[in-house]
């Protein structure tokens, strides 16, 4: 049996916080559902997402290709002490999944996980957005977690089931491009130099085409990171 399980499991509903009519940073209005609660027992994982769970911004998040938000608990250190906090608690990153030893250097886009009853495909990396910043307060956070690659992944529901926290992630198979979370993010945040990865990465399988036209654009020297402005 492998290290790999969830070491919690979170759910979310759509709040909103802050001023209508405030422009300041940590007054400013906004609504999200990243404020996420553990839950205890099993959790039907349907192609759309955990059921109870809920997305504010259904643009950038949600959808079949991002159905569920993986996290890998090794990261927790990190971003402790990066927000300057003896402790962050699980779902710290608005995830659904967090998850023991699997981390962004070892997951690659189009592995396939089985976690309780449930099919996963690791579909893409998550794209950091501001308000991750706004919930820990801290301007920079999302900044650093493009920067850092550390940025959890998103799975698609091959087969739906139920996930309970402490379930073991069993590596069904790694998608033979073996292009891991972390350097797409690399490549994706330095597209001049990483030009071959991120061509590498439009040569995988069923990849998400709202993802396959965010590397396109990379290629194609579209610099744009409005998402990640707070």
């Amino acid at each position: 049996m492998s290290n790999n399980k969830v070491v919690s499991l979170q759910i979310g509903k759509v709040s909103s916080y802050g001023n209508k009519n405030s422009k300041e940073f940590l007054d400013k209005y906004w609504e999200s559902a990243s404020f996420k609660e553990a839950v205890i027992g099993h959790v039907w994982a349907s192609r759309l997402g955990l059921v109870g769970d809920e997305v504010a911004d259904k643009v950038h998040h949600g959808g079949l290709d991002k159905a569920i938000f993986a996290n890998s608990y090794e990261n927790y250190p990190t971003w402790a002490k990066f927000l300057k906090l003896s402790h962050i608690p699980f779902g710290a990153l608005a995830e659904n999944l967090t998850i023991s030893t699997l981390h962004e250097s070892n997951v690659h886009i189009g592995d396939i996980h089985q976690i309780g009853t449930a099919l996963l495909q690791v579909s893409q990396p998550r794209k950091p957005c501001w308000k991750i910043s706004r919930r820990w307060e801290n301007k920079e956070f999302t900044k650093e977690i493009f920067t850092t690659g550390l940025s959890g992944w998103y799975y698609r529901v091959l087969e739906e089931g139920n996930i309970s926290s402490g379930d073991e992630v069993k590596i069904i198979s790694q998608n033979p491009q073996r292009v891991t979370i972390l350097n797409a993010n690399i490549a994706f945040a330095n597209p001049n130099q990483y030009k071959e990865i991120l061509k590498q990465i439009l040569s995988i399988e069923n990849l998400a085409l709202s993802y396959e036209a965010s590397i396109l654009k990379r290629l194609q020297g579209d610099t744009n990171l409005d998402y990640m402005n707070t």
